[in-house]
């Protein structure tokens, strides 16, 4: 008996940690393929929430499969300050954590912080469990945009309209997949097709498969009619082709130029879509031309002129957005005739700016440093996929957050932080 005992002893740590990353592995997995799919028709907020509410259930479950090994004898993870791709991170949640403690608000930046811990703790699970089932990581999140780029051009051909169609709004705003706007969509399917191409280029002798899912992704993007995802996405596609030839990359810069403006030709949306940016530019409507988001632009803007060190606080752009719109207003009276003056904007539509009001230079720091270490793995690996992914996809991210709010999404920054966790976990093989 006592024999037996002392085997189980034995045996206990190592089968407490097999059973914690096998766990873990799951959850980070279920989390890819589900969290772009969950909605809750009939809701005040069918996608968002959900989605944002499902990221904390997941950081959760992550904790608790590590305590209970850890209570089964499995000793709790530990991080090196000198990886870089680790510290870098870790470092970004202390000032987030620092920013929270100066906020104006901080019972609202409290909630910002409980999102950005819950992010970073999948991304430490992600980076944990990448080692094993390498490609399944790729392809699960894959599927799941794939379903969704199906999905919007079905709506956008009315051939399927799932949720059905409401009258008084235009066709294209309700095409949103199970995403939650069009935007959205594109913004998500963006950084997929980043994903998906490294994914292509990486496989070389079996590329079958990824290029159909690359095929299925871009007319999604397309779809989407998602002007700021395309370019970041050209952009992105653009930086990895160059990676790997300058001349390619020329080449495929042109045959995207040509393509591009054939679309615009022969496309009617797209085209009524140029020629009104046209006239905008013409007629120094500039508002018009940024999709009457100059509003918010400009309060982001004076919070962050009147807080340039720390910022108003995270997730606190909402609250003092009124006081900072009126103010727009008296400065620029053609504001006044905005037609969506009456919105209250709880999203600036910017992440550069929105990181800059919120967080001041400190967080804007961080928010660049992360993507720099992201970027700096490209040139720091032998691995093909993270070689062709990890600067392509922080280009994505950078370009992309000039005119959406990425970090405010749950669904794009999931699949943003999960490309992300698999360069960092992959980067020395």
């Amino acid at each position: 008996m006592h024999a037996r005992m002392g085997s189980d002893v034995l045996t206990g740590p190592p089968r407490a940690e097999r059973a914690r990353d096998a766990a873990t592995l799951t959850i980070v997995l279920a989390g890819a393929a589900l969290l772009p799919l969950i909605v809750v028709p009939g809701a005040s907020d069918s996608f968002r929430l959900p989605k944002e509410l499902f990221v904390r259930a997941e950081a959760i479950l992550i904790v608790a499969a590590t305590l209970i090994a850890w209570i089964f004898g499995t000793p709790l993870p530990r991080f090196s300050w000198r990886d870089r791709s680790m510290a870098v991170p870790l470092a970004a949640i202390v000032v987030f954590a620092l920013l929270t403690a100066l906020s104006n608000r901080p019972m609202i930046s409290a909630s910002a912080l409980a999102t950005a811990v819950a992010t970073f703790i999948i991304f430490w699970a992600t980076v944990a469990v990448a080692k094993t089932r390498r490609w399944l990581l790729v392809a699960v999140p894959l599927g799941s945009a794939a379903a969704n780029a199906i999905l919007v051009v079905l709506e956008e051909t009315r051939i399927w309209m799932p949720f059905g169609e409401q009258p008084g709004i235009t066709h294209h705003l309700q095409c949103a997949a199970l995403i939650g706007n069009p935007n959205e969509v594109g913004s998500y399917l963006g950084a997929a097709l980043i994903g998906g191409l490294a994914l292509m280029v990486a496989r070389r002798g079996r590329r079958t498969m990824p290029a159909i899912g690359v095929a299925i992704l871009l007319a999604g993007l397309v779809a989407s009619r998602t002007l700021t995802a395309a370019v970041a996405f050209g952009a992105g596609a653009m930086l990895m082709l160059a990676l790997g030839s300058w001349r390619t990359a020329l080449r495929a810069a042109l045959a995207g130029l040509v393509a591009a403006l054939l679309l615009a030709a022969l496309v009617a949306p797209l085209r009524q879509r140029a020629a009104n940016m046209m006239l905008w530019v013409r007629s120094g409507d500039y508002n018009a031309l940024l999709t009457e988001r100059l509003t918010p632009f400009i309060s982001a803007y004076g919070m962050f002129k009147d807080h340039p060190l720390t910022g108003v606080g995270p997730g606190a752009f909402a609250w003092h957005y009124y006081d900072y719109k009126l103010r727009a207003e008296m400065r620029i009276t053609g504001l006044r005739a905005a037609y969506n003056r009456g919105t209250h904007y709880g999203q600036v539509h910017d992440d550069h700016l929105q990181v800059l009001a919120e967080g001041g230079l400190i967080g804007y720091a961080a928010f660049l440093a992360s993507l720099v270490a992201l970027a700096s793995l490209s040139f720091a690996t032998r691995n093909v996929f993270v070689r062709r992914m990890a600067a392509p996809l922080a280009l994505y991210w950078i370009v992309l957050s000039f005119a959406q709010f990425p970090l405010e999404t749950a669904v794009v920054r999931a699949l943003l932080i999960h490309f992300a966790a698999l360069a960092v976990a992959w980067r020395d093989d």
